[in-house]
């Protein structure tokens, strides 16, 4: 799994607390935008789903690969309304079925690319980041 924390104003939340996921949890925004950027990338996600953490795109190659990238705030309730930018994160993992996990196959080149693409559709958007190998 690859994580990346930054820290920006450009995907505060646009509803209102009451309509969010979860007190504090946005990352609707942030999901859409990288969704449409790693598009322009000719890598195409699904649409953001909620999660109880925040939200879920997710990305299949035809090979089989198959990633999910969750995005979500790190942040009180009601941060970000005020205009203020607050902590946000970007997890990059790959899905791995039962087969896959029982002859230890993995795809790690193709997880270290997206997450390189990601990287670079934040810093294009001048937003710097923080990449966590975990």
């Amino acid at each position: 799994m690859w994580r990346i924390e930054f820290s920006s104003a450009k995907f505060l939340p646009t509803l209102p607390p009451a309509c969010q996921n979860n007190p504090g949890i946005y990352g609707f925004e942030l999901a859409l935008w990288l969704a449409q950027a790693l598009g322009r990338r000719g890598i195409a996600t699904s649409y953001p789903a909620p999660e109880d953490w925040g939200w879920l795109i997710e990305y299949e190659l035809p090979a089989g690969a198959s990633f999910l990238i969750g995005c979500a705030s790190i942040c009180g309730p009601h941060a970000g309304y005020d205009g203020e930018p607050v902590d946000w994160s970007i997890a990059v993992e790959e899905y791995r079925s039962m087969k896959q996990r029982i002859h230890n196959l993995s795809s790690t080149r193709e997880l270290e690319t997206l997450s390189a693409h990601i990287l670079d559709a934040l810093a294009e958007e001048c937003i710097p980041s923080a990449r966590l190998e975990a």
